[in-house]
């Protein structure tokens, strides 16, 4: 079959990030068959950066920035991210096109001798830059010393291989994706950790006039994960969030009724307030979006400050 198209796909260059965007294209190129495919590596200041906590120098958004100025010049065709790096506001000109299905959303737990949290010595040192996990790791363990850390999956182990952490939090995704094993009994349930907005899923990102490129990408679109995200994503924008302070939520699609979980907090004094609805698909983003005024207000009442 003669090739009638060739879509350039931007990706960071690090391996999950390669990984996870030749997993994409694996599944757009049997979408597609008729299509070629080149995948072309872009360097963003959030790979370049490893010194300093996201929080501090813009967050999740400079793993995508690099890749969305590629599509706008037309050097790339479409962007592979991981959604939880993607704010919920992006450039105009650009939109997110498909969401294939999602990946374990849930966080994991490891330790140098896969002990269990509840089973950690006290006073333990965790290995975590996320105020999400900070707040709700806090409420499951009082006593635990956090410490700051960036890097790859691989690095990350390392250091705690190292001793320079008793433990990390690694979200289940990535390590699935690369291949990691690791005991099942590690995996945190989302009721005790809430997984970041996005977490476990890839947007497929492109140029909002791009037709063609649009009807190529949306073949592997996944209409559960899409309702899921959308909707966390819309609570996101109305808490005007991103990785600056404890938030999370996580949505889940079945029988056209969305369930969402969802948390706000305060990283200082390790308060967070917990919320849930369940709705119909069809309200579910006007829905998140009404959730999201109420748990700032909630947050007014009882001083939770969740604004850095």
């Amino acid at each position: 079959m003669s090739v009638q198209k060739k879509i350039v796909v931007a990706t960071r260059p690090s391996l999950l990030a390669y990984t996870q965007t030749q997993q994409t294209v694996d599944l757009l190129q049997k979408a597609n068959p008729d299509v070629e495919f080149e995948i072309k590596k872009f360097s963003t200041k959030g790979d370049r950066v490893l010194n300093r906590s996201l929080t501090e120098f813009g967050g999740t958004g400079l793993f995508v920035k690099e890749l969305e100025h590629a599509m706008l010049e037309g050097e790339a065709d479409i962007a592979v991210h991981s959604l939880k790096d993607v704010p919920s506001f992006h450039p105009e000109g650009l939109k997110l096109g498909s969401f294939p299905q999602r990946e374990d959303v849930r966080d994991v737990f490891l330790s140098r001798n896969a002990q269990t949290i509840e089973n950690m010595p006290q006073g333990f040192v965790l290995g975590t830059g996320s105020p999400r996990r900070k707040v709700q790791m806090a409420a499951l363990r009082s006593d635990i010393k956090f410490k700051e850390i960036r890097g790859n999956i691989d690095s990350r182990i390392q250091k705690m291989i190292d001793g320079e952490y008793d433990a990390i939090i690694l979200a289940a995704a990535g390590m699935n994706r690369l291949g990691k094993t690791y005991d099942e009994k590690l995996l945190l349930d989302v009721d005790q950790s809430i997984p970041a907005i996005g977490q476990g899923a890839i947007a497929i990102e492109c140029r909002a006039d791009d037709k063609q490129t649009i009807q190529i990408i949306e073949k592997v679109n996944h209409k559960p994960t899409m309702q899921a995200v959308l909707a966390e994503r819309a609570f996101m924008a109305e808490i005007e969030g991103g990785c600056k302070f404890p938030l999370a939520a996580h949505a889940l699609v079945l029988d056209n009724v969305l369930t969402m979980i969802a948390i706000v907090g305060d990283v200082k004094t390790n308060e967070y307030i917990v919320e849930q609805i369940e709705v119909g698909v069809a309200e579910s983003v006007n829905k998140a979006k009404e959730l999201a005024v109420k748990m700032k207000a909630i947050c007014k009442d009882k001083g939770i400050n969740f604004y850095l």
